[in-house]
């Protein structure tokens, strides 16, 4: 009995130590997944241990709450320490409010880009959707690692709103000059900041879970 305990834990271990990162990248209003920045996280962040899907939002230039949180749960199989989330404008309030549905542990970190859940002065297209959205945050403590990136002269999304927000969430943030919404249009079809942030969590989380490893392994 005692080996079969002792090599159940063993597996166990292994299994954290070693377990899969998932990052997940949720576009906004009128975007697709190639858009932007998004390729430029892919290709630079996955690799053997850290898995980056980008999530295609149906009909992002009419959005639907409904039709969107759906489409995010059939793309997220679970979330845990090793689970990421990096959303962009509407993607963000959107994720929000789909995890605020959700019973779950952990979440190893969520990075907002341009993020905000006030109405928008330039856009009021977008009045009905932000309006239906859940802004009670309760799971925010949840979150291991936490950011928001804000530009100074964001022409959809003004600065204060993305500060509001990241205030309420208790976020971290960092204003990037002159960087308007992050589009492609505004010169981000790279994105540094951002995955110098991810690489730093998620390098982080891999490194309690070799700690953890080596510990044990000490220990026998």
């Amino acid at each position: 009995m005692k080996l079969i305990i002792f090599l159940l834990s063993s597996l166990l271990l292994l299994n954290t130590a070693y377990a899969q990162n998932n990052v997940y990248i949720i576009h906004g209003y009128g975007a697709k997944v190639d858009d932007h920045w998004f390729d430029y996280i892919e290709e630079n962040l996955q690799d053997k241990n850290t898995k980056v899907v980008k999530i295609a939002l149906p009909n992002s230039s009419n959005p639907n709450l409904l039709q969107w949180k759906q489409t995010l749960k059939n793309n997220i199989a679970q979330i845990d320490q090793h689970t990421f989330f990096v959303a962009h404008s509407l993607g963000c309030i959107t994720l929000l409010d789909f995890l605020s549905e959700l019973d779950f542990q952990q979440i190893g970190g969520v990075v907002c880009v341009s993020g905000f859940s006030n109405k928008l002065a330039v856009l009021p297209q977008l009045d009905s959707y932000i309006a239906e959205t859940n802004k009670d945050f309760y799971f925010k403590n949840k979150i291991l690692h936490r950011k928001m990136f804000i530009s100074s002269n964001d022409q959809y999304v003004p600065a204060d709103l993305s500060i509001s927000l990241a205030e309420k969430l208790e976020f971290p943030y960092e204003i990037i000059p002159n960087a308007g919404h992050f589009l492609a249009s505004d010169g981000y079809r790279e994105f540094p900041q951002l995955l110098d942030w991810l690489q730093m969590v998620i390098g982080g989380v891999e490194e309690v879970g070799d700690s953890n490893d080596s510990a044990q392994n000490q220990s026998r």
